[in-house]
């Protein structure tokens, strides 16, 4: 790669884009007004929003006690309330109407006592509250006397039950809501003060009702309330607008020169197809970085500005919204190149695959979709920075931010190195990618074409191939994405073996079966071959088999690190024991292996192994097809530990897939890695012990569950890496068939039998 190149080109680049009044407008123009006319507007419009009182009908107001009073000359006691609310609450008790709301109530009384009531006296009291215009109604039904004598056991009625005051709200009004809960803080007080008048009376000391005293200090100094306020909406902002920043000028770089007809000329220059692929990518970088800047000192000094003029309103969690740090400003703008270089390469390699600036801006739904949640994840207060969520893209990077920001630099230390170590390998795949677009004639030249349903399918009838495509791998992962999604919604927890075998089978028939087969009939035109349905030689499922067995304590290990990296919660625990209990009820351990190995080893294999895999071997690079495959082998399973352990299966089940062009081997490994977890778990003591290689192969810390050997499952590993090493060295073509071989190996015996003439 020649620099000089790369350098004219990002600088023809840049000056191509500042010459744009379009990218200008989005970059500089909008982040710079835009907020500004937002926070004017809001200004103008506080002027105008002003709090209604809340109308409140008190029945019954004579059972309240003299003494403390609740409710003076038609308005609550200013002891119980502060002014503000009181202003705000319009107090109205009249006693007509007082005898039926009276049978309303011990309606209401009779249908709480009972499960299954209809809510028509639900209804009943909305309509009178609705008719007499009023937001909420408070009911003494009694009055209300505290018993002050002791209790007497001869005599259990004595203090049966509290006296009782019925609020009744509309929570769908936000207007009832809110003075429901103005008049529930006063009858709190009032209540509080009652208690103590009585036990003053009774000569008990009041302060009884108090309890122990709790004194609260807050000891975060200035500089960490600024930090806590901005550490959460700093990265956000930076992380969005990075990637909003990158689009909309990587559109104009590739699919506008499209349209404008100048990408031809600068592919026939002198430059490299990387050289001009990097000199685009500084280009994207540089318009993402100024957009999250600017964006960010336009959002920070008008939220400011906005916030004095309103009187200092609070941020979220009570804290007082002041300038940043200055330290922070540091960390973002450090962060900013590396998170830069991954959106722009992200959204330079969707807009080089687009025909069209219109087609190309669809494509940014997509991106937003799957960044918003690894955006979103680091802002939530449970959020925390450990070594499992340092490994996830983009979140592990807002969490490490989010620590330096508040100051907590021995906790980022620990962290640092692999949030970096991922960030990094994340921009390089994307760069990666880049440069393969680039490179690629058929998506560099893709033909325009007007979209429409019937032109789409002759599309992609004419042009289907003998293997899937990139589109259709990609449409069949969001199929049965989806499918799961919205099955689970349907579902219902079996109660017996019976049901759950069922469930199970209709799931991954209805959303990985059918969408696999149907998808290979209609967008290909070799079915068989689009999902690796040729028989392999003896040998191959030999090794599977094999494999599988020895790389079973690898596994089992690997399986207690995801543990440990990502601890279950607790739900999932509860989800393993109701799992457990269906399984208690299974007939034989033949039935178990056949639910939770033989089918989903038959239909993921076809989907994952089979019409996904090939799909990705288009891409010519078959290191790239596996992990593809993998990761969507593991997000299919739902939960985060179920799918990187399934990752890490898939990279060996797709090693042998492409290796021996088949997909039987991997059913056999697959089905023999789940049946060795099923008998695992249901392993017997006695059998164990009875049998010498088990006994030597397995151990027991507590009597009752098995682990592998430290000795017996290292010598287990190397021989079953010694397997892969052996599947690596097949050259990948087209395998004999496994009855071919046989019949082969028996003809050639026969002729060696046979005498020579």
């Amino acid at each position: 790669m020649k620099w000089p190149n790369v350098k004219l080109i990002f600088f023809r680049e840049l000056r191509d884009q500042m010459r744009d009044r379009r990218t200008l407008f989005t970059v500089a123009i909008m982040p710079m007004v835009l907020y500004p006319l937002m926070g004017m507007a809001m200004l103008q419009v506080a002027q105008f929003m002003r709090e209604y009182p809340t109308k409140v009908w008190v029945v019954g107001h004579e059972n309240l006690p003299e003494s403390p009073p609740f409710i003076i000359e038609g308005e609550l006691n200013g002891d119980f309330i502060t002014p503000q609310d009181a202003r705000l609450l319009q107090i109205c008790m009249s006693r007509e109407g007082d005898q039926e709301f009276h049978k309303l109530i011990r309606q209401f009384r009779e249908q709480s006592e009972m499960t299954h009531a209809p809510q028509l006296v639900d209804q009943l009291i909305q309509s009178e509250m609705r008719s007499r215009g009023v937001d909420v109604a408070v009911f003494i039904p009694k009055p209300i006397e505290l018993a002050t004598e002791p209790f007497d056991e001869t005599h259990p009625d004595q203090q049966r039950g509290s006296p009782s005051i019925y609020l009744f709200q509309n929570t769908a009004v936000d207007q009832s809501r809110i003075g429901a809960q103005r008049i529930r803080t006063a009858l709190g007080h009032w209540q509080k003060a009652l208690i103590k008048e009585t036990l003053r009376e009774n000569n008990v000391r009041a302060s009884l009702i108090d309890g122990v005293r709790i004194s609260e200090a807050d000891v975060a100094d200035k500089a960490g309330k600024k930090a806590a306020a901005w550490s959460k909406i700093f990265p956000f902002i930076v992380m969005i607008w990075s990637l909003t920043g990158a689009f909309y000028p990587a559109i104009d770089l590739c699919a506008g020169e499209k349209e404008r007809g100048t990408f031809e000329t600068l592919l026939s220059s002198p430059a490299a197809r990387s050289e001009i692929a990097i000199g685009k990518l500084l280009t994207v970088m540089s318009f993402s970085m100024a957009t999250s800047i600017l964006n960010l000192l336009s959002m920070g000094f008008t939220g400011l500005f906005v916030v004095s003029r309103m009187g200092g309103t609070a941020m979220g969690g009570g804290l007082p919204m002041v300038a940043p740090p200055i330290a922070s400003i540091g960390w973002l703008l450090l962060a900013l190149i590396p998170i830069s270089a991954l959106f722009s390469a992200v959204a330079l390699a969707a807009a080089a695959f687009a025909r069209s600036s219109k087609e190309g801006q669809y494509y940014l739904v997509p991106l937003m979709m799957i960044s918003m949640p690894l955006m979103m994840v680091p802002m939530l207060p449970a959020a925390k920075l450990d070594f499992g969520s340092s490994l996830i893209p983009v979140s592990g990077l807002m969490l490490l931010l989010r620590g330096l920001i508040e100051g907590q630099y021995s906790e980022c230390l620990k962290f640092a190195g692999p949030v970096c170590a991922v960030t990094l390998a994340c921009c390089w795949f994307a760069i990666r990618w880049v440069v393969y677009q680039f490179n690629s004639e058929s998506v560099l030249f893709r033909p325009s074409e007007r979209f429409g349903v019937g032109t789409w399918f002759r599309y992609v009838m004419r042009e289907r191939d003998q293997l899937p495509s990139f589109g259709s791998v990609i449409l069949l992962a969001i199929v049965i994405l989806v499918g799961k999604f919205f099955i689970g919604f349907v579902i219902q927890t079996p109660l017996n073996f019976g049901d759950f075998a069922k469930q199970t089978v209709i799931i991954l028939v209805a959303t990985i079966a059918v969408p696999t087969i149907m998808m290979a009939l209609v967008l290909t035109r070799n079915a068989r071959k689009s999902l690796k349905l040729h028989r392999c030689t003896l040998p191959m499922a030999c090794a599977a088999v094999l494999a599988a067995i020895l790389l079973n304590p690898a596994f089992t290990w690997f399986t207690s690190l995801v543990m440990y990296i990502y601890p279950p919660a607790d739900d999932l625990f509860l989800l393993n024991e109701t799992v457990g209990n269906i399984v208690s009820t299974s007939p034989g351990i033949w039935a178990t292996i056949a639910v939770f190995a033989l089918v989903p080893a038959i239909i993921e294999e076809l989907a994952f192994r089979g019409f996904i895999l090939s799909g990705f071997e288009s891409m010519r690079n078959r290191w790239q097809a596996i992990v593809l495959a993998s990761i969507f082998f593991g997000i299919t399973h739902g939960v985060l530990q179920q799918s990187v352990i399934t990752f890490g299966v898939g990279l060996v089940l797709g090693l042998i897939a492409i290796q021996t062009r088949s997909i039987l081997p991997c059913i056999l490994f697959h089905l023999t890695h789940n049946s060795l977890a099923v008998l695992l778990s249901a392993a017997e003591p006695t059998v164990i012990e009875n049998s010498l290689i088990l006994k030597t192969v397995l151990m027991t810390t507590d009597g009752v569950h098995y682990q592998y050997g430290m000795l017996p499952g290292i010598a287990m590993t190397v021989l079953g890496i010694s397997l892969l090493v052996w599947f690596i060295r097949l050259d990948g073509k087209e395998r004999p068939l496994l009855g071919t071989g046989v019949e082969s190996w028996i003809a050639g015996f026969r002729k060696s039998t046979q005498p020579s003439v």
